[in-house]
């Protein structure tokens, strides 16, 4: 299925969100498109090289906020509400999460389809089936792969 979008948002930091403005660079030059890159970062990395690099930014507040309901520290990359608010800020209709954080979290993925947010990644029904173990060999053996 494809789909068109113009701002692409960047949930990760350092290397991976490099990678990520530069892919969209390159592809903007062979493909005559303008995409463009808002990184949402944390307040320690303002400075970042991928956030002066991106086109357009978006701050995700302090690098740790407590969560209301464990009392526990956590990453504001990992608050669902916290990101599906800062995608609206960046008006961004499509993302790219790179890996480590929401990368590998289905219900995350569930969201952006629900925001109408396209995920640069797999369906969450993939993650689902693909990150258990026993489901993906079944997945592979089926699919008439050899496992071990």
């Amino acid at each position: 299925m494809q789909h068109e979008f113009q701002r692409v948002a960047i949930i990760n930091r350092g290397e991976a969100a490099m990678r990520c403005i530069h892919a969209v660079r390159e592809f903007n030059q062979e493909q005559g498109t303008a995409l463009r890159t808002i990184a949402l970062f944390t307040e320690p990395d303002r400075n970042a090289l991928f956030v002066r690099e991106a086109d357009e930014v978006v701050s995700l507040g302090l690098a740790s906020i407590n969560d209301q309901t464990t009392g526990q520290s956590r990453s504001p990359y990992l608050d669902y509400d916290r990101l599906q608010a800062a995608l609206s800020a960046a008006r961004a209709d499509a993302v790219w999460p790179g890996w480590g954080f929401v990368a590998e979290h289905a219900e995350f993925v569930d969201r952006c389809a629900d925001l109408g947010i396209v995920l640069i990644g797999p369906s969450g029904d993939v993650m689902r089936r693909l990150g258990d173990k026993i489901s993906s060999k079944l997945l592979a053996e089926e699919a008439g792969i050899p496992v071990a």
